[in-house]
């Protein structure tokens, strides 16, 4: 693991970035590298992750059922989207939850959001996920929200966590686990970790981007062995979160894990 450990640090060693990486095989006690993990970082869209298991447990609690549908109105379509652009309609729980997912739709998001509410959200993550620095205040792209303090937060090892009960299957029940994994892994955005990446890989992960942060968490699939590997970059000096730098440790950590 030295031959690991010394690429990605020759990598970053003389970068003005703040970075956060956490490296795990899922069958073994012991990190593979781990890099202020615990910082507590505005989550981005890696808060979706927990949301989608929140709801699940809904649906496993009998409350709502994956085909129940909601009404999407024209004052909840925000401008970003690429899904709702035809107007209102009704969508199903499960339509939304995916694309809230694999395009990260913010559109979604809010309407999962306000139909199961935050509290709810943040009960499940604090009581069933047993995570501190993870939490929800606030809705996707509300900037009001945000100059009043409110935001939503994640740290590497929260998500460490939240993906190893799902892939242990500790969490909901066997289907939804397979539901939720398999969610993660039809992930369409695919410009941090596996960016420089050529081969198929499934990656089952959830990116998170804001001005001058970026997030790339999840677990990947290498020769059967389950590996978390979650990449930030906060505070950059590049608006755009530095992709470009996830995307060349990803690479380094792809290729040596694939040896």
């Amino acid at each position: 693991m030295n031959d690991l450990v010394n690429e990605i640090e020759k990598l970053i060693l003389n970068l003005n970035e703040n970075i956060s990486i956490l490296i795990k095989d899922l069958s073994s006690e012991n990190e593979i590298y781990n890099l202020n993990s615990t910082e507590k970082l505005v989550s981005a869209s890696t808060i979706k992750v927990p949301i989608m298991l929140a709801i699940f447990e809904e649906v496993k609690s009998g409350k709502v059922n994956l085909n129940d549908t909601i009404l999407v109105t024209k004052n909840d379509i925000l401008d970003d989207t690429e899904i709702f652009e035809n107007g209102e309609n009704y969508y199903s729980i499960n339509e939304l939850i995916n694309w809230m997912i694999i395009e990260s739709d913010n559109t979604a998001t809010n309407v999962l959001l306000k139909y199961f509410g935050m509290e709810n959200i943040n009960n499940y993550i604090i009581n069933v996920l047993n995570i501190k620095n993870t939490y929800v205040q606030r809705y996707m792209l509300d900037e009001k929200a945000i100059k009043n303090g409110l935001n939503n937060y994640m740290s590497q090892k929260d998500m460490l966590d939240i993906f190893t009960l799902l892939f242990s299957k500790k969490i909901l029940n066997n289907e939804l686990c397979e539901k939720a994994i398999n969610i993660l892994y039809n992930q369409r955005c695919q410009n941090q970790i596996m960016r420089y990446i050529f081969e198929p890989v499934k990656y089952a992960h959830k990116t998170g981007s804001l001005d001058y942060l970026s997030h790339d968490v999840g677990v990947m699939n290498i020769k059967d062995k389950l590996f978390y590997i979650g990449i930030s970059v906060w505070n950059s000096s590049d608006k755009d979160g530095d992709k470009k730098l996830i995307g060349k440790i990803g690479k380094i950590i792809y290729y040596y894990l694939n040896q």
